[in-house]
């Protein structure tokens, strides 16, 4: 089964409404998504990337009203942690051992909610472990994965093959030969995966 990869960072509200839909997009048209979790503002350093919530105040108000109106339509609830943005880094490398053993969707989801939604603390080892626990993953594995050297060089890895790749930010469907970013073009990524163009010729 030919497999889109789907990059991430929980740090991206994005992200969080993209997680709802971005999976039975791709299983629609028989294929499997891998879930690549990438760090954020270490790529947008190294890139010279866009940054939100450095831009104009008048910007910044649009994004805000942007992202709450899009989780209204979507009918998803969005509470942003007071302390936002938190450190995402334990969470992230939590979710490459998730995608080792097959649960990241299942997982990461778990996280997204739990920070987007629950105000929950996505740098606790407990509740990463809690997370890892209710999607079938070993909760000490867990919490061994969130402070390990070994995770944390594979999540840099990730990272610098997002940049090679062309990834700019998160949400990003990766179909091998097209870039989907944003959660607003997942409708461009489903028509694109319709017409059968992701395929071999």
């Amino acid at each position: 089964m030919k497999s889109l990869t789907f990059w991430f960072d929980v740090h991206s509200p994005w992200v969080y409404l993209a997680s709802f839909r971005v999976g039975d997009i791709v299983r629609k048209h028989g294929l499997a998504l891998d879930w690549r979790p990438l760090h954020l503002p270490r790529l947008m350093d190294e890139i010279g990337g866009i940054k939100p919530l450095e831009a104009s105040p008048q910007r910044v108000a649009w994004f805000r009203q942007d992202i709450r109106d899009h989780a209204e339509l979507y009918g998803v609830r969005l509470r942003v942690h007071p302390q936002y943005p938190l450190r995402n880094a334990r969470a992230l490398r939590t979710a490459i051992l998730a995608a080792d053993e097959g649960k990241a969707e299942t997982y990461v989801r778990l996280v997204l909610k739990g920070y987007w939604s629950e105000r929950a603390d996505i740098t606790d080892l407990d509740q990463l472990a809690r997370w890892g626990e209710a999607a079938g993953l070993d909760p000490e594995k867990v919490k061994a994965a969130a402070v390990s050297d070994s995770y944390k060089q594979r999540l840099d890895d990730n990272t610098q093959e997002a940049i090679a790749r062309g990834v700019f930010g998160v949400p990003t469907v990766d179909t091998g030969s097209k870039l989907y970013f944003g959660n607003d073009r997942l409708e461009l990524l489903d028509i694109h995966l319709g017409q059968g163009k992701h395929l071999p010729a």
